[in-house]
């Protein structure tokens, strides 16, 4: 019973302690980092308001030049991996027949069908620190 009561009297303390103003003005820039990145097509992958960033990106995503562009000292850190609802894609023509099938690099008829699929993608992972 004495735990509940310590826990219960501890969550009144944090409740109840005046903002830390730095750490909501963190956060607030994290966020409007945040939506830049994904409106971008990448994933931040920290708490809000954490001090270092960790960008993922697509290989051929212009997302790092634009950080850079807006004043981040990026530095890229690695790879991982993430799966994306439509990382494959597939492109059927229709046969004499009326079948679907799958279009080759060489084919000129047009495209009847498009079907992607889940599959998992390289990204590219950047660090860096926030103002």
């Amino acid at each position: 019973m004495r735990k509940n009561e310590d826990r219960i009297a501890m969550t009144r303390r944090f409740a109840n302690a005046p903002p830390n103003v730095e750490i909501d003005k963190r956060k607030a820039r994290f966020e409007e980092l945040n939506e830049f990145v994904q409106s971008r097509g990448g994933w931040t992958t920290n708490i809000p308001g954490s001090i270092e960033v960790t960008v993922e990106a697509l290989p051929d995503s212009t997302l790092p030049d634009d950080l850079r562009a807006r004043g981040y000292d990026l530095a890229e850190i690695g790879t991982g991996e993430r799966i994306l609802a439509h990382a494959i894609t597939e492109r059927f023509t229709r046969r004499v027949d009326g079948e679907l099938e799958p279009l080759t690099a060489e084919s000129t008829r047009p495209i009847a069908e498009t079907r992607t699929h889940a599959g998992i993608c390289r990204v590219r992972q950047y660090g860096f620190e926030m103002p």
